[in-house]
């Protein structure tokens, strides 16, 4: 086990000496969401739950470490520890109760003075994690899978400072090249992940797309010169922050990088992962039943809809292969009266209004 040489060790048991070995590639960044030195959270953690982190810092730059580096510790969820053997060195620190406040000073030089050391100690390169399984430094809220249902952790003001100032010190201090430099002055060039989709620079899908359009819709398209389309740009996060602006934002809080309030405010809802086009599900409902045993039309996003009616209670588990067959139909149908249709408007072909009921009932988005 790897022990900080500037932390005061409070090694928790049983967790340091049960739990099984990482190596680890990766370092994540938390807010604690109380006002707590080291010791304190120790005490924490210690008598009240085992969902702890390796690390803690104060507010005033202390550090405390709770187990080695290289056991694992339970607060990134599937980050914790791969199959692989892999994992994350999880660092909590000090906040206000709401994850808004920045970190301080001394917790900034802290968190740099660490990095380097687990930079020099573990080959843990000074970069952006890309993926949730790639080598290098982030923050709780950057992939979902690094949580349960996903979180805001460590706040907007500590994402700003980990890509400004945080990163590049533990790059500057030994971890690496220098990562290229963000002004101040331009557009916000970080992302978030919000119910399981990415907003900011970079980021890539039709949830994109529909944010950019809506932003048109409401009056804040001037930056584009084309588009929207499903590629997050500079001229997305300025439009995003005129929207924010117009809202009364101000500050960090309107840097044009979207947040869960202003997301749903602009659209009237929170996008899903989950989409079925209308499209593709009446031409799979006019299809599949004439069709030879097995055939299938657009298979995945109609498994969506079939799983959904067997949620419902309206199809048997069974029949949730992909193929939209007769008693997928015959399901639908019943749906569509439960819904108080009658005659043609029952007949189990979907419309917009009723798979919109059904997706609103089981978590998908249905586009056309």
């Amino acid at each position: 086990m790897a022990w900080y040489p500037g932390a005061e060790r409070l090694e928790l048991q049983p967790e340091s000496d049960e739990q099984p070995a990482i190596v680890p590639t990766q370092v994540i960044f938390h807010s604690i969401a109380a006002p707590w030195a080291p010791r304190r959270i120790y005490e924490y953690w210690r008598d009240s739950t085992n969902l702890e982190s390796h690390f803690g810092v104060g507010y005033d730059g202390s550090v405390g470490q709770f187990i080695g580096t290289e056991t694992r510790a339970d607060a990134n969820m599937r980050a914790n520890r791969r199959a692989d053997g892999t994992g994350a060195v999880s660092v909590e620190s000090a906040s206000n109760d709401q994850n808004t406040d920045p970190w301080t000073n001394a917790q900034v030089a802290a968190l740099i003075a660490l990095g380097v050391w687990l930079h020099r100690q573990h080959g843990i390169p000074a970069r952006v994690c890309r993926t949730a399984d790639d080598a290098g430094f982030g923050y709780h809220r950057l992939f979902p899978d690094w949580s349960d249902g996903g979180t805001s952790c460590p706040g907007n003001a500590r994402v700003r400072q980990f890509y400004d100032v945080v990163l590049p010190g533990i790059a500057g201090g030994g971890g690496g090249p220098l990562p290229p430099p963000r002004s101040d002055s331009g557009p916000a060039r970080n992302r978030v992940t919000i119910n399981g989709l990415e907003y900011g620079y970079g980021a890539h899908g039709p949830q994109v797309r529909e944010v950019g359009e809506a932003l048109v819709a409401a009056g804040h398209g001037s930056h584009y010169t084309a588009g929207p389309d499903e590629d997050w740009r500079d001229a997305d996060t300025l439009n995003y922050q005129d929207y924010q602006c117009s809202l009364g934002y101000s500050g960090g809080d309107a840097d044009g990088v979207p947040g869960e309030e202003s997301l749903r405010r602009l659209l009237g809802h929170l996008p899903s992962p989950r989409r079925v086009s209308l499209a593709h599900i009446v031409a799979a409902a006019r299809t599949d039943p004439g069709a030879e045993q097995g055939h299938v039309t657009y298979g995945g996003e109609v498994r969506i809809v079939e799983q959904a009616l067997a949620d419902e209670g309206f199809l048997e588990q069974r029949w949730v292969d992909g193929s939209l067959g007769s008693r997928s139909v015959q399901a639908y149908a019943a749906f569509q009266r439960s819904l108080g249709y009658t005659g043609s408007d029952a007949n189990g072909i979907p419309g917009q209004r009723s798979l919109r009921a059904l997706g609103e009932r089981r978590g998908f988005d249905v586009t056309d």
